[in-house]
């Protein structure tokens, strides 16, 4: 009688391990050096889409990767080498353990991926199970991708120019997609101050990591914190562009990169995985100095058919100010007085009374303070159950909730870099400027696709050939204009305001006089405060009153001048045309004395990157007057 047994029982495992090891070993070395040979002979480690995978950019004759983090280079000089990081990483592919979470293969799936798809039956190494990568795979079930943009939010030099992310999209998204999980790049940081903040940022001080949370957080912070609109943009991917994201996003969950405010950001890194996910897409090429969110959304959505739709999710704040802006003034006038006394009886009709009841809740829901006090936010909490209470008692009503109309898609507003050519006359004489501004929108731009009312001027430089003196001046030079022009309305006392530090060429002569012949180039540093009311829900008709301090310094002056001003000005945007109407009458305390400076502004997009634009702008001062008239087409990319 024969009797078998497994040869695991016979020699039991452990011993099982060792003798396959050493009857493998001498195979699996063979098949290595022949991947490797194979890998070279392909120059695999300069391949375009290796060197994204590592992050790598160039540095001298060679090569550098931004990202830090343990576990993410397995050569010594991976960081700079990606040749030796390539054979690192073969070499940790053909090594299969017990615990397959800890393989190579499961925490970087993305590059060996890559390796299988580039060197085939060549890469002949053991597969490993990942059952944490996989089963991580499986609880995201994602299925579509979802691009989404956060408008400006001009309080916060992080997220002045906007924010971009991912929402990962699954079958229950189609059912409510704030139930999703989404993906963000940002900086990592706990600082308070504001100088330091920007400092830090600008230099790269703080770490850059991608973080995976629910979406409805994103949505809270975005739309109901920080009254920010978002635009959700549908992506046409297919399902392995990507299982190629999601790898590459789980080879980089302890991996950080030095974020800057301007180049390596949210919207950078986002076009490098899209390139990952679709090798075709060539995108981050572009925005190489720079990134700003908005630029990268319309190159994004500027790929033909990789956009499937748009859909637009007012912030908490927009909703409610259409709603005010709609409705009677009786019916906003009720809802004040209900938000601090819930209890205060209404006469109108039953319409009125829900509409001012339901307005009056999201007052206190979205306008409160969010450091209040634990009694604030209690006292709050009991006016909102009132109000609840009262508007159930009226039952359903047969009555649309007025809704905020979208404003113009921030993908078809221009780009953000400007470049300009001005012909025209100072004072009788011809001028040209040339002007070259990489971001962002100033307040004579077309506003559309922008937020109404806010500009941020950035590293603005014009120079100007005078026929007067057959010179070429500097004629501005701006390191950053900020301006929020914030319209007020019932339950929003918006304050405006203007901070800028530039550098102008003032049309002064010796005696501080206005001299079309003699300027001097004088440094302007402005803080501005005010209001700004609108006679229309979408800002298409803006104007201003602000009251600014100025303190100008330079050779010209033997000591700084401080002056106290006004800012008037009336904006119009509609479509293709924006308006600008502006008049800043500024007296200073010691010899300047008080001026008058008037400026006028019309600007026509004739194609969507390509503008036309006609200047007027008059300094005035002690019976002398200064005009000048530009025509100049402006170019956006």
């Amino acid at each position: 009688m024969e009797i078998t047994m497994p040869l695991a029982r016979v020699l039991g495992l452990p011993c099982l391990a060792i003798l396959l090891s050493l009857l493998l070993t001498p195979l699996a070395r063979a098949d290595l050096a022949h991947a490797e040979l194979i890998a070279q002979q392909q120059h695999l480690a300069t391949a375009p889409y290796w060197l994204k995978l590592l992050h790598s950019q160039p540095l001298g004759s060679g090569w550098i990767s931004r990202a830090r983090g343990a576990g993410f280079f397995q050569a010594a000089r991976g960081s700079v080498d990606p040749e030796a990081e390539l054979l690192a990483d073969l070499k940790g592919f053909y090594q299969v353990s017990t615990t397959p979470d800890q393989d190579l293969q499961c925490l970087l799936p993305a590059r060996f991926a890559w390796l299988q798809q580039e060197l085939g039956q060549q890469l002949d190494a053991p597969l490993s199970t990942c059952p944490q990568f996989q089963r991580w795979l499986h609880d995201l079930d994602v299925d579509h991708l979802t691009l989404v943009f956060a408008s400006d939010y001009i309080n916060n030099p992080s997220s002045m120019f906007g924010h971009t992310l991912l929402r990962l999209d699954n079958a229950t998204a189609r059912q409510d997609p704030l139930l999703t999980y989404s993906i963000s790049y940002a900086a990592q940081t706990r600082d308070s101050n504001g100088l330091l903040f920007a400092v830090k940022g600008l230099t790269g001080g703080y770490p850059g990591m991608y973080s995976l949370l629910p979406y409805y957080d994103k949505v809270k912070q975005y739309n109901d914190m920080e009254d920010r609109d978002l635009w959700e943009y549908p992506l046409n991917l297919k399902h392995d562009e990507i299982q190629r994201m999601l790898s590459h996003i789980w080879e980089l969950r302890q991996v950080a990169f030095p974020y800057y405010f301007f180049s390596d950001n949210c919207a950078y890194e986002l076009l490098v995985l899209f390139e990952l996910g679709r090798p075709s897409l060539q995108l981050s090429a572009d925005f190489q100095s720079y990134a700003i969110p908005a630029d990268t959304v319309r190159a994004i959505t500027a790929v033909p058919g990789l956009i499937e739709g748009t859909h637009y999710r007012a912030a908490s704040a927009t909703r409610l100010y259409a709603r005010v802006h709609q409705q009677s003034q009786m019916v906003n006038l009720d809802a004040e007085q209900l938000s601090m006394n819930p209890d205060r009886p209404l006469d109108e009709s039953l319409t009125d009374q829900a509409a001012s009841l339901e307005t009056a809740y999201a007052v206190l829901d979205t306008l409160h303070d969010p450091k209040e006090s634990p009694a604030a936010h209690q006292q709050r909490t009991q006016r909102m159950l009132r109000l609840l209470s009262r508007r159930a008692q009226l039952g359903v009503l047969d009555a649309d909730s007025p809704t905020p109309p979208p404003p113009s898609n921030p993908a078809q507003g221009h780009d953000s870099s400007e470049l300009y050519t001005q012909a025209g006359e100072r004072q009788g004489q011809g001028i040209v400027n040339l002007g070259w501004r990489p971001a962002y929108q100033d307040e004579a731009d077309n506003s559309q696709g922008y937020r109404p009312g806010a500009s941020i001027d950035f590293m603005h430089w014009e120079a100007q050939y005078r026929e007067s003196d057959h010179q070429v001046h500097l004629n501005h030079a701006v390191l950053v204009d900020i301006q929020s022009l914030a319209a007020r309305e019932m339950f929003f006392p918006s304050l405006s305001w203007h901070l800028a530090l530039r550098a102008d060429d003032m049309p002064w002569d010796q005696y501080h006089h206005i001299n079309a012949r003699e300027s001097h180039v004088m440094t302007t540093g402005l803080l501005g405060a005010g209001f700004t009311e609108s006679s229309t829900a979408d800002g298409s008709w803006l104007w201003h009153a602000l009251i600014d301090e100025q303190l100008l310094t330079g050779p010209y002056l033997s000591r700084p001048d401080a002056g106290t001003g006004l800012d008037l000005g009336l904006t119009y945007q509609h479509d293709r045309d924006h308006v600008l109407i502006q008049l800043h009458p500024i007296c200073y305390i010691n010899r300047l004395g008080c001026q008058l400076q008037s400026k006028f502004s019309a600007d026509h997009t004739l194609v969507h990157d390509i503008s036309l634009r006609l200047s007027w702008e008059r300094w005035q001062a002690a019976n002398r007057a200064l005009n000048t008239t530009t025509l100049g087409v402006f170019h956006y990319f």
